[in-house]
């Protein structure tokens, strides 16, 4: 009788956990979550942050002429980054790789489809737009950063998640860039090195940094909204 009884008790306790998990309540929270990250990824979008250029020298290499003393090399010129990619490696931490997929998704939609909510427009047409491969790379980036965090989030875990989500963004972004620009477009190479430089390469290390901060952001978030709970 002790053992039914336990086990009654177990499987009630069971079933309450999945009532909760899965109560209207609470998936009405998650959609607010998917939307909240949505428009937060359309803010990123047209943020601006100014930074410090940290590859004059290596800009000094490709474009000698502008440079023309080591004194102009060192100086410190600002640029003007966009947090774009921090959000997506946010919501990632933040979701999970199913309602971040989902936020990246909308945002997509409504980017070609209704509001011209990406960096330089929107509308269908907008595919054609070589930056646009770096918006569809948010979607395997999100599936291999939020595998490799599984909801474990330690700090290790954070750190190797924004760097294959940074890389995986950048190079097939890049790949995406190349094949519109060249085949499509029959832009020069200048214009791809220039791209390697300012967005490849400068970006990519402030994307980084900006988005593990924003990871772990996502991570103390996490223990004080009860919602996440079940994603």
């Amino acid at each position: 009788m002790k053992s039914q009884s336990k086990h009654e008790k177990s499987s009630e306790a069971k079933s309450l956990g999945r009532e909760i998990q899965y109560s209207p309540l609470r998936l009405v929270g998650i959609l607010s979550m998917i939307g909240f990250c949505t428009i937060l990824l359309i803010i990123g979008t047209f943020t601006r942050i100014k930074v410090i250029n940290c590859l004059r020298p290596i800009e000094a290499l490709m474009h000698p002429s502008i440079f023309p003393t080591i004194q102009s090399v060192l100086e410190l010129k600002a640029y003007f980054y966009v947090p774009q990619i921090p959000v997506v490696l946010f919501t990632t931490a933040l979701l999970g790789t199913a309602c971040s997929m989902t936020s990246v998704f909308i945002y997509i939609l409504i980017g070609l489809l209704f509001i011209p909510v990406f960096g330089l427009g929107g509308g269908i047409d907008y595919v054609l737009e070589p930056t646009f491969g770096y918006i569809l790379a948010f979607i395997p980036g999100v599936i291999a950063g939020g595998i490799m965090i599984k909801k474990d989030y330690r700090i290790r875990n954070l750190l190797k998640s924004s760097i294959a989500m940074v890389l995986i963004i950048h190079f097939l972004g890049f790949l995406y860039m190349i094949a519109v620009s060249i085949i499509i477009k029959h832009d020069n190479l200048s214009y791809i090195k220039d791209w390697i430089l300012y967005e490849s390469l400068i970006r990519a290390i402030y994307d980084f940094i900006f988005g593990f901060l924003f990871m772990i952001i996502a991570k103390i978030l996490r223990k004080f909204i009860w919602i996440l709970t079940a994603i």
